[in-house]
């Protein structure tokens, strides 16, 4: 069973390459608003993709595998995709599964384009490529067995709490505005994996005070009319799929 969370859909690729590899379930998290059972079969594998989160996961993804059940699990392997470093990252996974009573989760950090342009700038298309070719041959070794997997030291798992607190204040939807460019399409609203924007006099507008601060809406929207403040203006927007065709 694979099941993924993914934003701009580095973390979907992960999960879609798993699954051609160990076929199962593939599950996407945002189909499920209602508590679920998962029940794997015997020596089946439960495989999570989902990106990082100041050194930590999302809100979405971390409610989605307390209030889940998931049963016969015998062994859990977790990629978690980034832009450069997932600090303690994996401390935070190992410990929400361990509370589950689950087993101890292998965690893999697999470096990818980064696509969190509030903190950094979205590199080339030329960049873009060199990455995801590299991100290609660590994910096969993945597949294979035969990547390392990632452990923190004990000084940065100390450290990641204070870290991934900055997700709290990241998730405020004030600073998010539309400007000119917006063509009216809805995409950001359809595409909201916590509902948090509506269509008001037809434009759209965020109307819930937190979000999941994945940045879907930005990256994906066909104007680049939205932006997160002034912190993403003038920089590149981000899609696996738009890169892919540059590869192609």
């Amino acid at each position: 069973m694979v099941i993924y969370y993914s934003s701009t859909g580095n973390s979907k690729h992960v999960a879609v390459k798993l699954h051609e590899t160990f076929q199962g379930d593939l599950v996407d998290v945002c189909d499920f608003e209602e508590p679920a059972v998962f029940h794997l079969k015997d020596g089946e594998p439960l495989f999570l993709t989902t990106f990082n989160c100041f050194w930590g996961i999302s809100d979405r993804m971390e409610t989605f595998i307390r209030k889940n059940e998931f049963i016969n699990v015998s062994k859990i392997v977790v990629i978690v995709t980034c832009g450069g470093y997932l600090g303690g990252g994996d401390a935070v996974i190992e410990k929400l599964f361990l509370e589950k009573g689950l087993p101890r989760p292998t965690v893999y950090s697999l470096v990818m384009v980064t696509n969190y342009s509030i903190l950094h700038d979205i590199p080339s298309l030329e960049t873009q490529k060199k990455k995801l070719i590299h991100a290609e041959e660590v994910l096969h070794k993945i597949i294979q067995g035969t990547q390392k997997p990632y452990r923190s030291n004990w000084l940065i798992r100390r450290l990641t709490p204070g870290i991934h607190t900055h997700y709290e204040k990241a998730r405020s939807t004030s600073p998010f505005t539309v400007n000119h460019s917006c063509i009216r399409c809805g995409l950001c609203v359809k595409n909201c994996p916590v509902h948090a924007i509506e269509m008001k006099e037809n434009k759209p507008f965020w109307v819930l005070p937190k979000c999941d601060n994945c940045l879907r809406c930005l990256h994906h929207c066909p104007a680049a009319a939205i932006n997160y403040g002034d912190s993403t203006r003038n920089r590149l927007r981000y899609t696996y799929e738009s890169c892919l065709k540059g590869l192609l």
